[in-house]
């Protein structure tokens, strides 16, 4: 910034003096290596972390329950639940890499649940005490959406002298299964494991089994964030409300629904950015290098898109009967980001990145 200062008493020695002007500029360049590199480990690698410290945590917290129960100790591990439920839902714009190819997110989030198949399972003699059992089950039957309807009940009314002992030892063993699954997931990116996907990832080539070159990621990982836009948006939200059949709500029974889907969207948010306990570069840094333009509409995109799920005010269960517009007003506002994802991102991405 150029300042001019006046000096009034003296004017007999006015110099004309140009000091060189810095030039900053708004699109800094950046190495694609770099960018991937600080994608992989600020949210990749660091969402994943933190959902294995909570997931963790929680597990923990359901064992105390089981062993001392009371209303605070069932109130703390639905607490926990939610934390644990927020870090994953904040994973879901990245499904790519073991999430995938090792069918971690079936076996963690379906739904609906399926609760008739549950207390059908809990009066049989399955042993919960084996790891095999929970591994072995439909994968309805396992995850967060089990553990959801085991700790509210089907009505969201469930209280800690409701719980049987058959309850107890199968909650303990999803949990258990759960804590083992996403630790994998976290072990799979983890910095120091030369063979992690963490390495795939940020280091495309010819003997990559997975990205041949640095296109290949960034569409990999636009194309994700596509996908959740699309599921949020069409599977989440508008089936349940064109149906108006609260059954296919994803988490029901804690009333979390609102919580999953807003987080699903910072997630977007967060690749976009390259921000999440840390920020650092992300799809934007690139995106400035070619078209502010388009990069301040995606950023505005997304603001529209939280803002518009922000004035769904009711549990999303009630709201699809209560609140259609506001409900319809969010699908509309995600699909309008999905499309500017799909249409303008992903062809620019194609069209500037050759290698």
């Amino acid at each position: 910034m150029k300042k001019t200062f006046l000096y009034l008493a003296v004017t007999a020695f006015i110099f004309s003096c140009k000091k060189e002007e810095i030039v900053t500029t708004e699109t800094p360049a950046v190495s694609h290596e770099e960018v991937l590199n600080q994608l992989a480990l600020n949210i990749n690698t660091a969402t994943y972390s933190d959902l294995a410290s909570k997931a963790t945590t929680f597990q923990t917290t359901i064992q105390n329950f089981v062993t001392n129960p009371s209303a605070a100790s069932l109130e703390q591990c639905r607490s926990e639940w939610k934390l644990t439920r927020s870090s994953w839902e904040k994973s879901e714009g990245f499904l790519y890499g073991p999430v995938s190819t090792d069918n971690i997110d079936p076996r963690i989030d379906t739904w609906p649940v399926d609760f008739t198949a549950i207390n059908t399972l809990l009066l049989g003699a399955s042993d919960f005490t084996d790891p095999n059992t929970v591994t072995s089950l439909d994968d309805a039957l396992k995850g967060f959406h089990p553990i959801e309807f085991m700790l509210w009940g089907q009505n969201g009314t469930k209280v800690y002298t409701d719980f049987t002992s058959r309850e107890k030892e199968y909650l303990i063993a999803l949990t258990l299964d759960l804590k083992s699954l996403v630790l994998s997931l976290s072990s799979n990116w983890e910095t120091s494991n030369g063979n992690s996907f963490y390495s795939k990832f940020k280091t495309p080539s010819n003997t990559n089994p997975f990205y041949s070159n640095y296109k290949s990621v960034y569409e990999e990982m636009i194309n994700a964030l596509i996908g959740i836009c699309d599921e949020v948006a069409n599977g989440k939200i508008n089936e349940p409300l064109v149906s108006q059949d609260a059954s296919l709500e994803e988490s029901p029974y804690a009333k979390n629904s609102m919580r999953d889907f807003t987080n699903n969207i910072e997630s977007v948010e967060n690749v976009y950015l390259g921000k999440y306990a840390t920020d650092g570069l992300g799809i934007e840094d690139v995106v400035r290098k070619y078209n502010l333009s388009l990069d301040n509409t995606i950023k505005n995109k997304i603001a529209v898109a939280k803002n518009a799920l922000a004035a769904i005010t009711l549990p999303f269960g009630e709201a699809i009967f209560q609140q259609p517009t506001q409900v319809q007003n969010a699908v509309d506002a995600i699909n309008d980001l999905k499309a500017t994802l799909e249409n303008d991102l992903l062809p620019l991405i194609q069209l500037k990145i050759t290698n």
